[in-house]
């Protein structure tokens, strides 16, 4: 059925259901009302919805609550009963005309037109509208929800509360909608009503706009209560003193508003001496859907058997009432019983298993021992080293009966137990063997030994101290009884020491003399060196830095080690030199890569040019191959020297001509150097008065011949060439040009 009409030829093209899980619409689902094509709706806000072609005439709600004329509508209309007091369910309204047109006459309409019993209002069949800016008697449009116009300052924003700006929304192609709003009235339970839902463009048929219903949201305030009942005991039984039972009442439909239920109770047992008294109401606060209530059973110390509550939970609504019984009952906490295994006595180490059987009660048992065994154990072995009492205190779940027993382990006390080790000793040499014994009495046999030091677990150990050193060994008798002794074997031995005279540094080829010097220890005194020798001391000749060491023993086989380096120094001479000019008179960088150099000495194959420098800059006076020398020292006289050719060019190779033609045949006709590896260059000419003719800091520019535009006469004028390279020395040359005719 589609608005009252059984098998519809076919729906309208603006209507259609939706869902919006992940999108920011604010609703999962539900139906769409639309000015347009609903299928243009689930697209990004940058398109553009606007159909004009649903060839719908106007409606006269929409046209009573716009005052313009009303085209492309869409329309859904239906009866319903309510079966309660009220109606409401959620929207949004969407429209493409945000944000351009609010504040303007083009504002689509809407609305939700309700009528039948108790309404009385200005639409067809005495209708009201009940899709209103909550809070007020506004209809709900662009103008009424919105955050002002950007092309008109004197339109303020209006309830922003309830608009979202969907301008760079993903999933919903209208530029803004409202929040979720809901729609509600009064209605009597029982009775019939017709709601018209419609929708519909305002003075042209452009600009879509529509309103989404929520699924499901369309109720009537009815309420239905359910229980159900949480016990602190057996299903619906529970124990004076023990927990609590629990109802817990749930109501269904619209939870907007407040509700109450009333509780009645009866039964053989007495509230307030058996049990709490539970409120007379229970209340649901607007938005709530469950209610506990909690009753205890009260521990009265009376045995009265078993007694019984009847709890009755009643809501009375509009269109009826609903009514919950529930029966609770009620004992006094069952009793704890436990038996424990029999008092025992044992000898030392002996173990014995202790046991407890527990019984009544209610649900599980705490069990408690006060030493020995782990709580909530029902059995353990234990091992006391003396007499000992074990107590246990079992509880249930209720915690309102505890009971205790004990069992006691009897162990006879042992006698004294002693023990001494014999002999003290002094020996001469380290690591001399001496038998040590340990004689115990008293204590209760058999006896464990355990010697310090990792000795062994006998009643003798073999020792052998490299230095004077005390010994100890614990006794244990089979009670657990221990004790211990020590004894200390005296060395009187001083330790053997040597070292080596000297470290020493020697120059490649040279010899170093090594000498053995002992102190301490016993005896004659033996030497090994790692070069093969066996005296006191040894000539070394090393070619590269080298260790020796030395082992020395004494008469007790004690031995003692030392080493000594011997460095050779081995400098070595190495040079280059940088940058791109090596021309004559230019300074040229040369580069130090020697190792181990302290003073350096250079010939750079010119009579007079030398240098003490690390890195000199000399200065070749002429063009050629030269052989430069580097001699280096290091800093105990060692000495390298290394020989390299460098090719000196002619300076900047500047080349400068003596004469040009400018008469204007092609040929010759430039006065212009040319050099390399200048940074820096000017040129200036002059003739005999000294009058600057002509400059030029461009190497590529010439001189024409010219004065002031004018060609000079012919003769000779003198140049002057400045320039600067790498190395930023400057160098200047003046010479004579002739101009020919």
């Amino acid at each position: 059925v589609f608005n009252g009409v059984p098998n519809p030829p076919a729906p309208q093209p603006g209507t259609g259901s939706f869902t919006a899980t992940g999108t920011n619409l604010g609703m999962v689902g539900g139906l769409v009302l639309s000015t347009g094509d609903v299928l243009d709706i689930p697209q990004a806000a940058n398109q553009f919805a606007s159909t004009d072609n649903l060839s719908l005439g106007g409606d006269p709600d929409l046209n009573a609550l716009s005052n313009q004329a009303i085209d492309d509508h869409t329309i859904i209309e239906f009866d319903f009963i309510p079966t309660g007091d009220s109606l409401r369910f959620n929207y949004i309204f969407a429209s493409e005309e945000y944000p351009t047109f609010v504040c303007t006459i083009f504002n689509d309409v809407f609305g939700f037109f309700l009528s039948g019993p108790g309404i009385n209002g200005p639409f067809s069949n005495n209708a009201i509208n009940i899709a209103l800016v909550p809070g007020t008697a506004l209809p709900v449009s662009i103008s009424n929800i919105n955050n002002g116009n950007p092309n008109d300052p004197n339109c303020i924003p209006s309830n922003t509360q309830f608009y979202t700006n969907n301008g760079n929304g993903a999933d919903v192609v209208f530029n803004a909608f409202t929040t979720v709003l809901t729609a509600e009235a009064e209605v009597q339970c029982g009775e019939t009503y017709h709601i018209k839902l419609a929708i519909g463009d305002a003075v042209d048929s452009f600009y879509d706009s529509a309103v989404f219903l929520e699924a499901g949201s369309f109720q009537s305030n009815q309420v239905a209560i359910a229980s159900e009942v949480v016990s602190g005991g057996i299903d619906s039984l529970f124990y004076e003193g023990c927990g609590e039972a629990t109802l817990t009442l749930v109501r269904g439909g619209p939870l907007a508003d407040a509700d109450t239920v009333e509780i009645l109770v009866a039964g053989s047992a007495t509230p307030g001496i058996d049990y709490t008294q539970p409120p007379p109401w229970a209340i649901f606060q607007p938005g709530q859907d469950s209610v506990i209530v909690t009753i205890s059973a009260i521990l009265d110390q009376i045995s009265e058997g078993q007694e019984n509550i009847l709890l009755m939970a009643i809501n009375e609504g509009a269109c009826g009432s609903d009514t919950v019984l529930v029966e609770i009952l009620i004992e006094e906490a069952p009793w704890i019983d436990i038996v424990l295994s029999n008092d025992t006595t044992l000898t030392c180490n002996d173990s014995a298993l202790v046991t407890a059987t527990v019984t009544g009660g209610f649900g599980n048992y705490t069990l408690d021992w006060d030493q020995g065994i782990p709580d909530g154990a029902y059995s353990g072995w234990v091992s006391p080293s003396q007499t000992t009492s074990y107590t246990l205190t079992v509880g249930d779940d209720c915690g309102v009966i505890t009971v205790q027993g004990s069992v006691t382990i009897s162990i006879p006390v042992p006698a004294p137990l002693e023990v001494q080790i014999v002999p003290d000793a002094i020996v001469p040499c380290p690591e001399t063997p001496v038998l040590l014994q340990a004689n115990v009495q008293g204590g209760t046999p058999a006896y464990t030994f355990q010697w310090g030091q990792g000795l062994g677990a006998s009643s003798t150990a073999t020792v052998a101290p490299p230095v004077t050193t005390s010994y100890s060994v614990t006794v244990t008798d089979r009670c657990g009884e221990d004790t211990m002794d020590v004894v200390t074997v005296t060395v009187a031995y001083d330790t053997l020491r040597v070292r080596i005279e000297r470290d020493t540094i020697i120059c490649i080829g040279d010899t170093a003399t090594l000498v053995a010097r002992p102190s301490q220890g016993y005896g004659s005194i033996s030497y090994q060196w790692s070069t093969g020798g066996v005296l006191d001391t040894v000539f070394v000749a090393p070619v590269t830095n080298a260790i020796y060491g030395l082992l020395a023993t004494d008469a007790c086989g004690i031995s003692a080690e030392d080493e000594a380096g011997v460095g050779v120094n081995a400098p070595m001479a190495s040079f280059t030199w940088t940058g791109s000019n090596t021309e004559a008179n230019f300074p040229i960088p040369f580069l130090d890569l020697s190792l181990g150099a302290q003073a350096w000495s250079w010939d750079f194959g010119v009579p007079g040019l030398t240098s003490a420098e690390q890195y000199p800059y000399p200065i070749f006076p002429d063009p050629g191959e030269f052989e430069v020398m580097l001699a280096i020292m290091d800093d105990i006289g060692c000495v390298d020297t290394t020989y390299r050719a460098i090719e000196i060019d002619p300076e900047f190779g500047l080349f400068v001509p003596n004469a040009f033609t400018p008469n204007g045949d092609g040929v010759n006709e430039v006065f212009r150097p040319t050099a390399s590896g200048v940074l820096e260059y000017s040129l200036r000419i002059f003739d005999r008065w000294g009058e600057v003719l002509f400059f030029t800091e461009d190497l590529a520019t010439g001189w024409d011949g010219t004065y002031q535009g004018l060609l000079v006469a012919s003769g000779v004028y003198v140049y002057q060439i400045r320039m600067k390279g790498v190395s930023l020395q400057a160098f200047e040359r003046m010479g004579h040009v002739s101009v020919l005719p």
